[in-house]
C-alpha cells in the first residue's frame, strides 16, 4: 500500500450531469462552471445535439476538486428519430453521473414539459440538485414557489437560483 505525504491534497473526482428542457440555460451554467466556452450557446432549440463534456476545478490547500460537467441537449417530447436520439443522449449522460443537475428556466410561466424529467427523476439514486436560472429577471415571490412545487415532487438535496 502507498503513503501518501501529509502534505498531499486530497483529490475527489466525480461526474455531474446537467439537464433539462431545450433553452433552459445548461449550455451556458456548463461554461460559466467550466470558466471557458466548451458549449456552443444559441437561443435556437437544440444547438447541443451531442453529449459534451467540461471539467471545472477547485482548488484548496487541502484538497482539490475535478467535477467533470456533462452537458445534454434538452429533454423534450420526441416526435422524429433525430429527436429521439437527442433525447437518449441526454438521458445516457444522466445514467453515468454521480449527480444531477436539473436547470429550469424560471422565466417560463408555465412548466407542464418538466413534468416526464421529474418522474424519471424522483426514481432516480443519484444526487440530485435543482438550478432555477434566469433569476435576474424574474419576481422573487414566484421563484420561491417554483422551488418548492419542484422540491415537492422531487426530493433535490440542494436548490440554486443563479443567473447563467
Amino acid at each position: 500500500m502507498t503513503e501518501t505525504p501529509a502534505n498531499t491534497p486530497l483529490l475527489h473526482c466525480g461526474v455531474v450531469a446537467v439537464i433539462g428542457t431545450p433553452n433552459a440555460g445548461k449550455s451556458t451554467l456548463v461554461n460559466a462552471l467550466v470558466g471557458q466556452k466548451v458549449a456552443i450557446v444559441s437561443s435556437k432549440k437544440q444547438t447541443t445535439r451531442a453529449r459534451l463534456l467540461g471539467i471545472a476545478l477547485a482548488k484548496t490547500d487541502t484538497a482539490a476538486t475535478q467535477i467533470i460537467l456533462a452537458d445534454t441537449p434538452g429533454i423534450f417530447d420526441p416526435q422524429r428519430r433525430l429527436d429521439r436520439a437527442m433525447v437518449s443522449a441526454a438521458w445516457e449522460g444522466a445514467h453515468e453521473a454521480d449527480a444531477i443537475v436539473l436547470v429550469v428556466d424560471a422565466r417560463k410561466k408555465r412548466h407542464d414539459d418538466l413534468e416526464p424529467i421529474l418522474t424519471t427523476l424522483a426514481g432516480r439514486r443519484e444526487r440530485r440538485i435543482l438550478v432555477l436560472n434566469k433569476v435576474d429577471t424574474t419576481a422573487k415571490e414566484p421563484l420561491l414557489v417554483l422551488a418548492q412545487d419542484l422540491t415537492a415532487k422531487v426530493p433535490f438535496e440542494e436548490v440554486f437560483f443563479v443567473s447563467a
